[in-house]
């Protein structure tokens, strides 16, 4: 993705959470001037990875495939059981946009739909390692609408409204869109420490390209902060 669009992207997503009422933390509209002047009390939040990410999974077509990301709050994966075991995020989407199927080896997660339209999450089961983690295209997916048990077959899809939520847990194949004629999306995400460059299993692969640097940056990533 080009320098620009990523930092375009982050002025709608705060535009957006500020029309949706959804407040972010001061730390979101910091400049890179500022994380630099920051330097020596962000030690943790740069170990773990807070702030923004934006990405259009090397898709070409960042409003049809694609989310602007802000992790609030993140712990150690490595230290799981120590310290901040959860993880908390944001992830705002463009009204049609879509976030390519995954599952997680690690993390659990509850989905929830914090506001704006209709957040749809497709689901299948992931075959074992030995069988090359396909997706099972025949199996029923059991989940949990918030607390409720709920079975979908393989390839089906829940609508999660404003309020609602679902629950994965790993090596559930799952894929999300904002629902496109219900409007832009702000999703929320709190699960088990995030470690997004070694937890998340694409299907199918993903290639995550450098940025294209055709602009000075506007603001910062939160893979930038030890670059």
């Amino acid at each position: 993705m080009k320098r620009s669009v990523i930092d375009n992207a982050i002025d709608w997503a705060i535009e957006a959470c500020d029309r949706m009422h959804v407040a972010l933390p001061g730390f979101a509209r910091w400049t890179p001037e500022q994380w630099e002047e920051k330097k020596d009390s962000t030690a943790y939040m740069r170990k773990v990875a807070m702030g923004w990410d934006v990405t259009d999974y090397n898709s070409g077509d960042f409003d049809k495939v694609g989310c602007v990301l802000f992790t609030i709050r993140n712990g150690e994966q490595d230290k799981p059981e120590t310290g901040r075991v959860y993880c908390e995020k944001f992830l705002i989407m463009k009204a049609g946009q879509l976030l390519p199927c995954h599952f997680h080896y690690f993390k659990s997660e509850d989905i929830i739909n914090r506001a704006g339209g209709t957040l749809r999450v497709y689901l299948w089961n992931s075959t074992p390692e030995f069988d090359g983690y396909k997706k099972d295209l025949k199996g029923d997916v059991h989940v949990m609408i918030d607390g409720q048990p709920v079975t979908v077959e393989a390839g089906g899809y829940v609508d999660i409204k404003p309020g609602d939520s679902i629950y994965l847990t790993p090596f559930i194949y799952h894929s999300f869109c904002a629902v496109e004629e219900d409007g832009d999306l702000i999703v929320g995400e709190v699960s088990r420490c995030n470690d997004d460059a070694n937890d998340n299993h694409f299907n199918p692969y993903v290639d995550f390209q450098k940025i294209e640097e055709d602009a000075p940056m506007r603001h910062m990533l939160c893979g930038g902060y030890q670059q």
